[in-house]
């Protein structure tokens, strides 16, 4: 493999990082240990490790398709990976930071067909790519489900 396809790891790889580290800026609120009491939802380490492998599993993704490839030659792909990267780092301020589970929903249910956007983009280049975001698909509507669920119980813990 060339330098000049490694090197394309380089700005994914932070760009990945510095995603997952906006989703870690926001104070657990106070409200939150009431809501995981009346509430199923997942551990904090769990929301960890799916944040890690959607920014992983995507980034590498894309860079299958990049690595060959100029920017010019893929933005709308590139867009497709970019609104990815960007509905996933938005939800811990919608949230946490604006304390709105009903907001976080929307955003989970936007980053759904982001995700499916770009999968059906990355198949156009290489299949292996596309159907790496298949369960990333899946993963996305886990989570908006369950921030459904979590703002029906939120709803009620504001309005007691």
């Amino acid at each position: 493999m060339n330098t000049d396809k490694l090197v394309k790891l380089v700005p994914l790889t932070f760009l990945s990082i510095a995603a997952f580290g906006l989703n870690n800026l926001f104070q657990i609120p106070e409200w939150y240990d009431e809501l995981q009491q009346q509430a199923w939802t997942l551990t904090f380490q769990q929301v960890d490790i799916a944040e890690i492998a959607l920014y992983a599993i995507s980034g590498f993704a894309f860079w299958l398709i990049w690595k060959d490839r100029s920017l010019n030659e893929i933005t709308w792909t590139a867009f497709a990976y970019f609104s990815i990267v960007l509905f996933s780092s938005v939800w811990s301020l919608l949230f946490f930071g604006l304390a709105s589970p009903l907001a976080a929903f929307f955003d989970m249910v936007a980053l759904a067909a982001a995700i499916a956007i770009a999968a059906s983009q990355f198949f156009r280049y290489n299949r292996i790519a596309g159907y790496m975001l298949i369960p990333l698909i899946a993963g996305a509507l886990f989570f908006a489900v369950n921030n459904f669920q979590l703002y029906q119980v939120y709803r009620d813990i504001i309005n007691a």
